[in-house]
């Protein structure tokens, strides 16, 4: 039958048999309407129709299918249905779904959910940290990267041998899964509103879940599983997934909708390491500002893996550990690397930043750790890198940007952070700044001036405090009010 005219049911209907997307989800809808130019309807249809009856056991992405359709010898590009090849359709979707997930498969029927209905995993609880308000079936939330905790129980689950249970150990940061593993899914959110970088949405791939203490758990153990999201203004949608060595059991309790309230401001930020063989800056990583921006746990990537059975091809086991969980002390201040985090002083304003682009720019030594007798404090090096990163192409525009050189100044210079005021844009010394050095220094940019405060624990005291008045906190929102445009598509 024909493909639904109702392009928001073919989307439905894709992702009922494993089929989501990667690009905006307004560009996909202008590929699902335009039979005539593009092959989305025709594979879209083809794709119904070849999962109708099981569907995948993990999801592909429908703009990687047709590149990998179209990119096929001969370079097809159906415009009807019955123009699909079907063994092509079948090594587009192979090859998507193992890039994406890691695995050797060679038969479309290994990607295949089972045909046996998986026992139903149930969600007892779930619990978004920073709620605010539920508005219209979106869990409004006062922090862009809040944890997400799902309690649930493990289950007995099938087997070419039979029914085994699943059983969960953890020990210290690290964790065992046997006979199945567990994620929560999220999509949506502003990773689909527009052409973005990977970095300025949410975590469509979904989020690695872990149990909330330590302990053994088998089937029947009723557990709380925890995870960190990214999210936005627009909302995302998170539900449990527990893997069976069969394929994911079907979720049959409460799926989140969540969303940044909009009375929090969201500044963009885009982060240029400047670094040259004399001197790596190797304190600054992608992961460690991801974590240090976002809250985004580092996975450890020496263990992560997933154990699969080789004659069955059946998961036994996964095991994974995380290097590093993000944790607000006491206070309720949060810090990576040494550095407190921005969010942790501004957030009482709230104004809160999202990691949205990261480069590293080698340069020679004299740009990256500045010797030059007499200079003192003069930020001239630091104004040829944000000239420099000005022009580098996988700049963004309308966004704080932040720059980490081995020194900002020469080395006769005890400052280790500046601002370069009408610029958005603030340089730290990698090898020096501490503590609350990036707030201080995006503080100064906000009141506009190189002043200091002398208040107790101010942020713009020197060297910098926790604490901001409510003149600054005012401030930091009529600064923060600059960037909403990058958020609007």
């Amino acid at each position: 039958m024909p493909l639904d005219p109702d392009v928001d049911a073919v989307i439905a209907a894709l992702d009922e048999v494993g089929v989501d997307f990667s690009v905006p989800r307004p560009s996909l809808v202008d590929f699902l309407g335009n039979a005539e130019f593009t092959p989305y309807p025709a594979l879209a249809e083809a794709l119904l129709r070849a999962l109708k009856d099981r569907g995948l056991r993990l999801p592909v992405f429908i703009d990687v299918i047709v590149f990998n359709y179209e990119h096929s010898p001969g370079n097809p590009s159906p415009r009807r249905v019955e123009d699909v090849d079907g063994a092509v359709l079948e090594a587009a979707v192979i090859e998507g779904f193992n890039n994406r997930h890691g695995e050797q498969n060679t038969t479309f029927q290994s990607l295949l959910r089972p045909l046996d209905t998986p026992v139903p995993v149930q969600t007892l609880g779930l619990s978004i940290e920073g709620s605010s308000i539920v508005k219209d079936g979106v869990t409004l939330v006062d922090t862009d990267n809040p944890r997400v905790e799902v309690t649930t129980k493990l289950i007995d689950v099938s087997t070419m041998a039979g029914m085994v249970s699943q059983g969960l150990l953890r020990q210290g940061n690290g964790w065992r899964f046997t006979n199945g593993d567990v994620e929560l899914s999220v999509s949506g959110g502003e990773a689909e509103a527009g052409p973005r970088p990977a970095t300025a949405g949410s975590l469509s791939e979904g989020a690695k879940a872990w149990p909330t203490v330590e302990g053994t758990f088998s089937s029947g153990s009723e557990l709380g599983l925890q995870a960190r999201i990214r999210v936005g203004y627009r909302p995302v949608d998170v539900k449990l997934l527990v893997e069976g060595p069969k394929g994911f059991a079907a979720n049959t309790a409460e799926r989140a909708r969540i969303a940044l309230d909009p009375e929090v401001l969201l500044v963009p930020v885009e982060v240029a390491k400047f670094f040259s063989d004399q001197s790596p800056v190797s304190k600054i990583t992608m992961a460690g500002q991801m974590a240090l921006w976002d809250q985004v746990p580092i996975m450890s990537p020496t263990t992560n893996f997933r154990s699969v059975d080789g004659g069955t091809g059946e998961l036994r086991s996964a095991e994974r550990a995380w290097d590093f969980w993000p944790t607000p002390d006491a206070k309720g201040l949060y810090g990576h690397g040494g550095w407190l985090s921005p969010d942790s002083i501004w957030g009482k304003a709230k104004v809160r930043f999202r990691l949205v682009n990261y480069i590293e720019i080698k340069t020679d030594n004299q740009q990256t750790a500045p010797v030059a007798i007499g200079e003192g404090s003069n930020p001239r090096f630091l104004k040829a890198n944000h000239e420099a990163l000005l022009n580098h192409p996988q700049h963004l525009d309308n966004v704080l940007k932040v720059i980490f050189m081995h020194r900002i100044h020469s080395q006769e210079s005890p400052h280790t952070g500046r601002a370069l005021i009408g610029s958005s844009c603030v340089g730290l010394s990698a090898s020096g700044s501490t503590f609350a050095d990036i707030a201080h220094e995006i503080g100064h940019l906000i009141i506009g001036s190189e002043g200091h405060s002398t208040l107790p624990d101010n942020v713009l005291l020197d060297p910098g405090g926790t604490e901001i008045t409510d003149g600054q906190a005012q401030s930091a929102r009529e600064w923060a009010q600059q960037f909403a445009g990058f958020w609007q598509h």
